[in-house]
């Protein structure tokens, strides 16, 4: 992600499986280095006790579902990233939207993907972050994803994930309130106000509108406090899992690979 981050751009219902991606999602958060998505990969077999356990804290037809979505990631796992980027914009955008303050009881709470799925539902942010643990799932290595904080234009603050190879101009925008993968620089209705990394990077943004946006800023080893709590929370859900995996983290090898 530089400059350039925010300038120019690239069916099943989830309400019915949404649950099943919980232990997908709260091991991402605790990997810190990208994968590689130039090599065939494939998941490796979890044990039946990831389910059994599935089962036991949140039924039966959650373990079923979550089987289903296991499958999906495979079946995706090694697809071209366009399709990656649909497939899981797709699922995610039909999870329900719920405000913090109904749901949280808290004005500003960022959700772990564990707790989105859980709870049946969450606001941008929060769709937004599971949408990025999915895609770490699916092989997109992690300095290809960021989160950008925008202005709609109602005026609302808003949160979106980018796509954006290092190798390549255009960016793509995976937003809950836009049903399709699009060009950043389509996306003249959000006005950018700053954009983070996993890795802490915080990108400052001039947007005068019409998709005309310039870095103000690049800071380095921004710590910010609602994402680094949503990892954090997430390690400690991912814990809880390896045990009814034979002692073997969900995450496969080659999610930590350069």
């Amino acid at each position: 992600m530089n400059q350039q981050f925010l300038q120019s751009g690239f069916g099943t219902h989830v309400k019915s499986i949404i649950t099943t991606l919980m232990v997908l999602f709260i091991i991402i958060f605790i990997l810190a280095e990208p994968g590689s998505s130039s090599q065939k990969r494939s998941f490796p077999p979890w044990d039946e006790g990831v389910f059994a356990e599935v089962a036991n804290r949140h039924g039966e037809q959650a373990s079923a579902r979550f089987r289903d979505v296991y499958y999906l990631i495979q079946v995706h796992l090694n697809d071209p990233v366009e399709t990656q980027l649909e497939v899981v914009n797709d699922y995610m955008n039909e999870l329900p939207w719920i405000a913090d303050s109904e749901l949280w009881k808290q004005p500003d709470y960022w959700a772990t993907p564990f707790e989105t799925v859980t709870t049946f539902g969450g606001d941008c942010e929060d769709i937004a972050i599971a949408k990025y643990a999915v895609l770490r799932l699916m092989g997109i290595p992690d300095d290809h994803l960021g989160f950008a904080h925008v202005l709609t234009k109602e005026q609302e603050h808003h949160m979106v994930l980018v796509y954006k190879h290092p190798d390549e101009v255009d960016s793509y925008i995976l937003d809950n309130q836009h049903p399709r993968v699009a060009a950043a620089k389509k996306r003249a209705d959000l006005k950018a106000i700053y954009a983070f990394k996993n890795d802490g990077t915080l990108y400052v943004i001039q947007d005068n509108g019409n998709a005309n946006r310039k870095l103000l800023a690049k800071k380095k080893n921004q710590r910010l406090s609602k994402w680094q709590s949503a990892k954090k929370r997430s390690e400690e859900n991912a814990a809880h899992y390896i045990k009814f995996n034979n002692g073997r983290p969900l995450a496969p090898d080659w999610v930590g690979q350069r």
